[in-house]
């Protein structure tokens, strides 16, 4: 993704220095901290800084990652669940980030954050996306290494998928999924993002395709499970091809655990297919992932049709926010129409034509 212009580094980082030497553990008068050259890279939905403290002859990284403050891409950003989710999974034996403080207090740096232990590993890329990227980790592999790649991410995926969520303590999925029916709550929750992201413009087929859904909700689905949201290998940390970090938890659900399966291969084919390049080889076929994550979790594939043409409408709905930004940070013209004519959607017009026309 693009740097993100909104974050005034030195001024956040100077008052963030200041917080941090008042916390427990991080009050020695010797400890010499420093940002890592990386932190001018940031995350496009998120501000996220890299540093390192010194002291005596340990030395070690951390990562500041902060709420949104100016141009978000999502209408809701719950920072505290995202803790609770990584916090959750890290005491489970995940390799999910050690969050170490959470900080609500808004005042401090202009938005909430929390701190965590960076992770050394290299996620593959999403600009430009891995399948035309010959230099990035993906492009570089094997064929073996990158089918560990996919392996990696529908084993710890199905490893999340079959977590009772009665012994997990994740009370704002709670509140919001149990006794209620998720797949209305996730179609209103994107009619509302649609409806926002576009701006009073009509989205003829992001619409259709909401009607359809609304219309076709699967009678029988999977038990309610911790869904991932944006469940891909490109959100996940590796070294050596061993998974080592699972992040961005911002569209974490409760939900049918096929819809992170469908999210993940539809992303990547929208990203290969729908940009007319191949996939790499060593890349999984979507009807063997299917098969290894049902027998890991012995949960069912039949509303994967369903849950594809959803995932291709969420990732349509982002891309309007996505691509706005780039024209708020001056990156595209303002006459751009990529908002409502890019691949995504037109990998969804053409996936949803075929799937109603069946």
């Amino acid at each position: 993704m693009p740097i993100s212009t909104e974050k005034n580094f030195e001024e956040k980082f100077n008052l963030f220095k200041e917080w941090l030497t008042q916390q427990d553990n991080f009050t020695s008068n010797d400890m010499i901290i420093t940002a890592n050259e990386s932190s001018l890279a940031s995350g496009f939905s998120n501000e996220t800084f890299i540093f390192n403290i010194k002291e005596k002859n340990i030395s070690k990284n951390y990562v500041l990652r902060l709420k949104p403050s100016n141009y978000q891409v999502f209408p809701e950003y719950n920072l505290k669940l995202q803790v609770d989710i990584m916090r959750c999974l890290h005491k489970r034996g995940f390799p999910a980030p050690n969050v170490i403080l959470y900080e609500s207090n808004d005042d401090i740096l202009g938005s909430e954050f929390y701190l965590m232990d960076f992770i050394n590993g290299e996620a593959p890329s999403d600009n430009p996306p891995y399948h035309m990227d010959p230099e990035g980790m993906v492009g570089k592999a094997s064929k073996d290494e990158r089918r560990k790649i996919w392996t990696e991410w529908l084993n710890y995926l199905s490893q999340i998928h079959i977590i009772n969520i009665d012994e997990i303590n994740l009370n704002i999925l709670d509140d919001k999924y149990r006794n209620n029916d998720p797949i209305d709550i996730d179609i209103t929750y994107y009619q509302n993002f649609l409806d926002w992201g576009m701006d009073g413009e009509d989205n003829p087929l992001c619409n259709d395709v909401i009607k359809w859904l609304r219309e076709n909700k699967p009678k029988k689905n999977n038990p309610l499970s911790l869904c991932w949201g944006d469940s891909r290998p490109g959100n996940i940390l590796y070294q050596d091809f061993k998974a080592t970090a699972l992040l961005d938890w911002e569209m974490a659900t409760y939900g049918d655990p096929i819809s992170d399966i469908a999210w993940g291969l539809a992303v990547d084919d929208a990203s290969s297919i729908g940009l007319t390049i191949d996939r790499l080889e060593g890349s999984m076929e979507y009807d063997e992932a299917l098969d290894i994550w049902s027998k890991n979790t012995g949960f069912s594939i039949d509303n994967y049709d369903y849950y594809r043409i959803f995932s291709l409408l969420k990732f349509s709905v982002i891309m309007i926010r996505v691509a706005k930004k780039l024209v708020f940070n001056n990156i595209m013209p303002l006459e751009s129409d990529f908002y409502k004519n890019n691949y995504i959607s037109n990998f969804l017009k053409s996936e949803f034509e075929t799937k109603v026309n069946l």
